[in-house]
């Protein structure tokens, strides 16, 4: 099939087409939605989001405008020419960030906008169970021995580090006041940057003690949350956070529940790929030291090498990396997937789809 030719002209803002343009290529390519998404990486996510609750759409993803730029993320996404077009042939997938808790517009109430909800796409990669399923799979862990429990570490990293995404909130809106205020310098506070977020939540393999659960990261953690949280109130004496209390508590944020909401790539790169890397080490080691203390038999040979097999074929940064998977077969354990599924179901049910795939729907409906 020939590529739809989109002259110059129609190229805006991000030089994604004009929207009558994107139609006729859907048309082109039997497709009755087009969405605009940050990155490659999340053309797989809202794929599996959409066809898990919506499998019926036919849905054609563009990580980012097809110029010589190849622009992309969130900015690129959600320009005014493109919240403009935004419709039922047209919708734009993108992370939340912090504009969730912050209820910001348009993210919060545009009717063809989606998004994460939590942090970004990262955050639902790595929930607990997901995580424990992944060390399960890869390394088979002896069931005589305790494992490592990852929902208790996840509950617990969540409520030392709640005090600490309050400030991070606080510096978020003041910054976005600043900004729509248009003041000549818009700060953004620098005690709550990426690379000081970093040396605060990220972990060391050498902490980790699988024996007491991690509790020495823990630790270190709730130390290093309040040692930043001393060095704001320093040098601001007048910080106000009932405000974001009253956002948390409005949204029914809960201080387990932190973890969906703290930086995603950060919580992906340098917490949880440490404490997989780490969990399964641990437990593969112990599998070989189990073999070794067994009499060894012909039977055990054969499953020592049948336990060295599966292993070899289970990379578990690959399943990491799908880790959301377990949040669309397991809503129950992702509470802000639920959103989303909400938001997906009401596009599809609630008659703002394309009404080509209305009246294809009601014929299948006929037909049958």
């Amino acid at each position: 099939m020939k590529d739809l030719k989109i002259d110059d002209a129609t190229l805006l803002d991000n030089d994604f087409p004009d929207i009558d343009d994107r139609n006729a290529e859907n048309i082109q390519l039997d497709m009755d939605i087009a969405c605009y998404v940050e990155g490659m990486d999340d053309v797989h996510f809202w794929k599996d989001v959409f066809d898990t609750f919506a499998p019926e759409l036919n849905i054609i993803f563009y990580p980012y405008s097809r110029d010589n730029h190849f622009k992309s993320g969130k900015k690129s996404i959600l320009t005014e020419h493109n919240l403009k077009n935004a419709g039922a042939s047209l919708i734009l997938c993108v992370d939340s960030d912090l504009e969730y808790l912050l209820k910001n517009e348009p993210l919060v109430s545009h009717p063809y906008i989606f998004h994460t909800y939590s942090y970004s796409i990262e955050n639902y990669k790595i929930s607990p169970k997901a995580l424990a399923r992944i060390a399960d799979k890869t390394a088979y862990p002896d069931t005589n021995t305790p494992s490592f429990s990852f929902v208790d570490f996840i509950k617990a990293y969540s409520k030392v580090t709640y005090p600490l995404l309050r400030y991070i909130l606080y510096f978020e809106k003041r910054k976005q006041a600043q900004m729509a205020s248009k003041q000549d310098e818009a700060i953004s506070e620098p005690l709550v940057s990426k690379n000081d977020l970093k040396s605060v939540l990220c972990i060391k393999a050498s902490e980790i003690d699988l024996t007491d659960n991690a509790h020495e990261v823990i630790t270190g953690l709730k130390n290093r949350v309040a040692d930043l949280i001393d060095k704001i109130n320093q040098k601001y004496t007048h910080i106000d956070l009932t405000q974001i209390d009253s956002l948390l508590s409005e949204l029914n944020i809960t201080e387990e529940e932190t973890y969906w909401y703290l930086n995603g790539h950060i919580m992906y790169d340098c917490v949880a790929k440490i404490l997989m890397g780490k969990v399964i080490s641990e437990y593969r080691q112990e599998k070989r030291k189990w073999f070794k203390l067994q009499e060894q038999t012909e039977i055990l040979k054969a499953k020592q090498k049948e336990y060295r097999n599966c292993i070899k074929n289970m990379d578990w940064e690959t399943l990491m990396n799908d880790g959301y998977m377990y949040c669309l077969i397991s809503l129950n354990n992702c509470p802000p997937i639920q959103k989303i599924k909400q938001d997906v179901e009401d596009y599809w049910l609630g008659g703002r789809i394309p009404k080509k795939r209305v009246i294809i729907n009601l014929n299948q409906a006929v037909a049958k």
